[in-house]
């Protein structure tokens, strides 16, 4: 396992195209003297790198890579992952950029236009000790979840809050958004959006596509099911809303009228999760 940075400097006359296998002959390669440095003219279609980085890697071993390319374009992306459900991806630049690659990962790069712009790649295998300090520094972090629900003949959104209403929704991966065709009425759990451990609440905020400009929000407490609607009280079309709070007990109520009789409306509603004892803390810092 080597114990110093290796240098891979990539020459190319035509733009990476992001999916096409780029073919790296070590042989082939220029090896700078007096250094880990490694220069390949790339020919012919270029735009994954496997993970032996053209036979001076093994493909088992976790990777730190640095990249860094000679444009500041920012339609040029690099992609780390397996496939095209990549796990990472960064804008090109000049700047050196890090990041981790695991075993078997391959390297993605697309680039529009500057195609003689020098791709440049510094390569450490990962010792287990170096994988775990990695890891200390890099703690899980959460997505914010984003839910659409879909009026497609314009039907109004009644709040209702004596009703439970659970959408059930589908994930689609072209929009990476939950959706739901519905045309239902009352309050949602917020247990069913949040989709984290019960005793946490979350941040909404929602909007309002094809209303009439009267949408609102309602806050609905679980037992009483009365309600509590934050300004604006009716909020303009296509304008997100305030950020909200719901506790993991309570539920929320959708109200608004289409533009148009039956056109179609939809509500979009994103949320984050709260961690523990962060709201308290945020509210005591702010006096509220």
């Amino acid at each position: 396992m080597t114990r110093e940075a290796t240098k891979i400097e990539l020459n190319a006359d035509t733009p990476w195209d992001g999916t096409s296998d780029t073919v790296l002959n070590r042989d082939a390669a220029i090896q700078v003297p007096g250094g880990r440095i490694w220069q390949y003219n790339v020919t012919g279609p270029h735009g994954l790198i496997d993970a032996t980085f053209g036979g001076l890697f093994s493909a088992s071993t976790a990777k730190l890579i640095g990249i860094a390319f000679e444009a500041w374009n920012p339609e040029n992306k690099a992609r780390v992952g397996t496939g095209p459900n990549f796990r990472q991806e960064m804008t090109l630049k000049p700047t050196i950029q890090y990041v981790l690659a695991y075993p078997g990962d391959k390297l993605s790069i697309k680039t529009v236009g500057d195609p003689r712009a020098v791709l440049s790649l510094v390569i450490n295998e990962l010792t287990e000790s170096e994988m775990m300090t990695w890891a200390g520094q890099h703690e899980p972090f959460e997505m914010p979840a984003r839910f659409r629900i879909i009026r497609n003949t314009g039907t109004a959104f009644a709040a209702n809050p004596t009703n439970t209403w659970r959408p059930t929704f589908a994930y689609d991966p072209s929009t990476n958004l939950l959706v739901a065709a519905d045309d239902g009425t009352g309050a949602i759990p917020a247990g069913d959006l949040c989709l984290y451990p019960r005793f946490q609440g979350c941040y909404v905020s929602i909007r309002y596509a094809g209303s009439s400009g009267n949408g609102r929000l309602h806050i609905v407490d679980s037992m009483t099911r009365k309600t509590w609607s934050p300004a604006p009280l009716n909020l303009p079309d296509v304008r997100w809303s305030r950020v909200q709070y719901v506790s993991h007990d309570d539920s929320i109520a959708l109200q608004a009228t289409p533009e148009v009789a039956g056109q179609l409306m939809v509500c979009d509603i994103e949320v984050s999760r709260v961690f523990p004892g962060d709201r308290l803390a945020a509210r005591y810092a702010n006096n509220l």
